[in-house]
This record gives C-alpha cells, sequence and structure tokens, in this order.
C-alpha cells in the first residue's frame, strides 16, 4: 500500500462525522459550509490535505474534490463517468435527465447573476423568468406542452409541483436549500457551479437549449 498517514481516522473528530460525511458524500451531495452540512463540512476541510482526500482515492478509487464559487469552498466525491443523455458529452458523471440540466443551468446563471446579493429565489421569480422572459415561449412549452395568453389552476399547480420535485433532488445533491418548501422559497448554495465541470459544453450552447426548450415537453 501506498505511504499515506490516515490517522485523521483516530481524531475525535472522525469519531463524530466521519460516517456522516461519507453517507453524503457518496450519496451524490455536495458538501458545504452552510446549514445541517456545516459540521461534516468543518471535518471534510479541516482533514482535506491531512488525509481524507488520499484516504478516497487509495481506498474508493475516487477523487474528493475541493471545488470554489464566489469564494466559498464544497466538497464533492468524483465518481467515474456514467453514460450520456440528449445534452451534453461522456464527460461527466450522476448524470442528471436533461430536464434537470436546463433547470440547474437556469439557477446557475441566477446565482452567478446575483453576485453580490444573497442567492435567494421565490415560486414567483420563476414564474417571471417562464412566463415573461426572454425565452417565455419555450419555457411555456417544455413546462404546460402549450402556449396561450392564460393556464387554468389545475395546469399552474401541476406545473408548480414538478418543478418543485426537481428542486427537491437538487436539496438533496446540495445546490439549493429550502429557505420555505411550501411556499417554494430557496437559496442557492455554491455547490450548483459543479454543472460547470459536469455540462459546461451544454452551458456554452446555446442553440442546444433553445432547441431542447422548443422540442421537449416536462414529464
Amino acid at each position: 500500500m501506498e505511504n499515506a498517514n490516515f490517522e485523521f481516522l483516530n481524531s475525535e473528530l472522525a469519531a463524530k462525522y466521519f460516517i456522516d460525511a461519507d453517507v453524503a458524500l457518496r450519496s451524490g451531495r455536495h458538501i458545504q459550509d452552510f446549514g445541517n452540512d456545516q459540521r461534516i463540512f468543518h471535518f471534510i476541510d479541516e482533514h482535506y490535505d491531512n488525509g481524507l482526500k488520499e484516504f478516497y482515492r487509495i481506498f474508493c478509487h475516487m477523487p474528493l474534490i475541493r471545488g470554489m464559487a464566489d469564494n466559498d469552498k464544497y466538497y464533492y466525491l468524483d465518481y467515474p463517468d456514467e453514460g450520456k443523455g440528449k445534452l451534453g458529452k461522456d464527460n461527466r458523471s450522476k448524470e442528471l435527465e436533461d430536464d434537470k440540466v436546463i433547470f440547474g443551468i437556469l439557477l446557475l446563471n441566477i446565482f452567478k447573476d446575483k453576485f453580490f446579493e444573497e442567492k435567494a429565489v421565490s415560486w414567483q421569480d420563476l414564474e417571471l423568468i417562464f412566463k415573461e422572459g426572454e425565452n417565455k415561449e419555450s419555457w411555456q412549452l417544455l413546462l404546460f406542452g402549450k402556449i396561450k395568453p392564460n393556464y387554468t389552476p389545475s395546469e399552474e399547480q401541476s406545473v408548480k409541483d414538478k418543478v418543485r420535485s426537481i428542486l427537491k433532488d437538487f436539496e438533496r445533491l446540495g445546490w439549493i436549500y429550502f429557505s420555505n418548501l411550501d411556499e417554494m422559497k430557496f437559496v442557492i448554495q455554491p455547490g450548483i457551479d459543479r454543472l460547470v465541470t459536469l455540462y459546461g459544453d451544454v452551458i456554452n450552447n446555446i442553440d442546444a437549449i433553445e432547441n431542447y426548450l422548443k422540442n421537449e415537453k416536462l414529464s
């Protein structure tokens, strides 16, 4: 075995947080200094260069990555490449469904636009994009399957529920944090920047995104 130091496993912090950190990382979560992840974030941050990174490389054959967004750190396991969808190439891991990629890119753009602001977003903010934004007709085709002046309350609720389901998956990944689930208010987390490494080819291909919005319907 390679000469590596895993003495961190005997530390008091490891006894408290290593299992929780390991489960969260293996689930695909991006760990940040926020909310319920703060304790395991500080454990990972303290021991990242003190054996933890080498532990995952040697024993799990997966790199433990330290990412940065807006000067905020986040950690995640970089899984081996798995498959591809209609969007992008074979250069990403833990593949997302294409409609989730589209919503992820939308949130990533909002995150970057709010560079000096709190990254808080509400359902009303999203509705404004879907109904009055530059690509409103494409969004309406994706969300509602048709374009018309007004939608019924049941159509509105159905779309809201579908978007909430996508956002809940993003929360599990550590990309957002719900401040109010019922009202669909949430804060975008630095981990959303992971999309740049997973789907950089798509993010820079406006034609592919517009074509997808025009030809697909949210399931």
